[in-house]
């Protein structure tokens, strides 16, 4: 009886090596453009203690979405749903030795409990862009500024997709200073702000009355999440002017909706979304965190802005838009046959010289393969070139380069490796 394939994890995902191209050429286009504004990288730990997380991240991330195990000792450890409470223990720990602002960027996997659906999975790898020891609104900007530059990166016009942003500061004092509502409200009020497009809109107003909204407070709040004008918040007003200077404006909004689900935010929140898609959630999001230093133990308050990429949503959305870049897999240049086997050293030598010299090689491995089994492996591999050494050849300090692209073939000097070389780089790039 045949045994049965394992299946994979539900929620994760095998990288073939096509697949894989494509996240090394997202991982790329993500990287290159923080470098672009002198964000270093950097990493941390797939698994923290659970006591980073807790009161730091979203409750419901935490307690519901998140891979928890205890350890031998008894501690709870959890396998990153996010980066940002690592970043700042990392900041924390040697805040009295690093040069502020901090620009660092990180691009690495991610782990989170929840229902596998297109966009989202339970395994997935996310960038990240943080800066780190500003308070000045010019640092949202910056952050605001690279959000926008990644949609137009990845080929998404302001009639695709924009970044959504909003104030959650100038949000709450406007709702308790002017709607009156009561500042123990805020923090369930932004918990159903944060849900009301997955609600209907007597749900929404259902729940604003469970927690104590009135009648005239809901009507207010109404027609708040409508508006269009930052001037509630002096804070944003700068914000917007200041991304008139940076070439982005065309793919920024105000939107009040936005206030993000993750209790560590203070001021500036914002996200990416398709202007029309299937796709009905963010496709990335981020904001401002003055204080999650401290929490974590610092000894400082360290302001902090920055947000977080994942690929999935992103994917997606090329995919709907016809925007998926054409990546094929790292391949080799060349690849030496063995014509014989009293002839297989040779070809090895021959091969490990072409190696040297700086090209992708393979060798064949079978001696006694025929010579047209391997000429039909290179093309069926996509390998451009076939290097052949015959008796004659060998004899003559020469080899015989055939393009698997239009079938010519060259005698060049086995010796001669950088002319090889030349000759093959040639025909690729042709």
């Amino acid at each position: 009886m045949a045994s049965r394939i394992v299946q994979r994890v539900k929620g994760t995902r095998d990288f073939y090596p096509e697949d894989w191209a494509y996240q090394k050429w997202l991982a790329e286009k993500f990287t290159g453009l923080g470098c672009a504004f002198g964000y270093q990288e950097h990493e941390g730990p797939t698994l923290e203690h659970m006591d980073l997380y807790l009161g730091k991240s979203s409750e419901e991330i935490v307690t519901q979405q998140s891979f928890s195990m205890t350890d031998r000792d008894g501690k709870l450890l959890i396998m990153r749903p996010e980066l940002t409470p690592t970043l700042a223990r990392m900041v924390a720990q040697k805040e009295g030795e690093l040069v502020f602002p901090i620009r660092w960027q990180s691009y690495g996997r991610f782990y989170r409990y929840e229902k596998p659906q297109r966009g989202r999975g339970r395994s997935f790898y996310q960038w990240n862009v943080d800066l780190l020891g500003s308070g000045s609104c010019s640092a949202d900007v910056e952050i605001i500024t690279i959000a926008c530059n990644l949609l137009k990166e990845l080929g998404l016009s302001p009639d695709q997709a924009a970044i959504k942003v909003n104030d959650r500061r100038g949000l709450e004092s406007f709702l308790v200073g002017e709607i009156e509502i009561s500042q123990d409200l805020v923090r369930p009020l932004f918990g159903l702000i944060d849900r009301v497009d997955k609600m209907a809109p007597e749900k929404f107003s259902e729940e604003l009355g469970k927690i104590g909204l009135s009648g005239t407070q809901e009507q207010e709040l109404g027609e708040l999440l409508k508006a269009k004008d930052p001037s509630f918040s002096s804070w944003l007003e700068e914000i917007f002017a200041q991304l008139e200077m940076t070439g982005v404006a065309e793919y920024v909004e105000l939107d009040l909706r936005i206030v993000r689900g993750f209790d560590y935010y203070t001021s500036t929140v914002f996200e990416a979304w398709a202007r029309s898609s299937s796709l009905r959630r963010a496709l990335f999001g981020g904001g401002r965190y003055d204080n999650l230093t401290v929490q974590v133990g610092g000894k400082r308050e360290v302001p902090g802005v920055g947000f977080a990429a994942g690929e999935m949503a992103l994917t997606e959305l090329l995919k709907e838009l016809d925007l998926m870049p054409e990546v094929a897999a790292h391949n080799a240049e060349i690849l030496v046959t063995i014509f014989s086997e009293d002839l297989a050293r040779d070809s090895a030598s021959l091969a490990f010289a072409l190696r040297e010299s700086g090209l992708a090689v393979e060798l064949s491995l079978d001696p006694t393969q025929r010579l047209d089994r391997q000429l039909k492996y290179a093309d069926r591999k996509g390998i451009p070139f076939v290097a052949i050494l015959g008796p004659d050849d060998l004899a003559g300090d020469s080899v015989v380069v055939k393009s698997m692209i239009d079938g010519t073939q060259s005698k060049l000097p086995a010796g001669e490796l950088e002319q090889i070389k030349s000759h093959v780089r040639r025909g690729v790039a042709a």
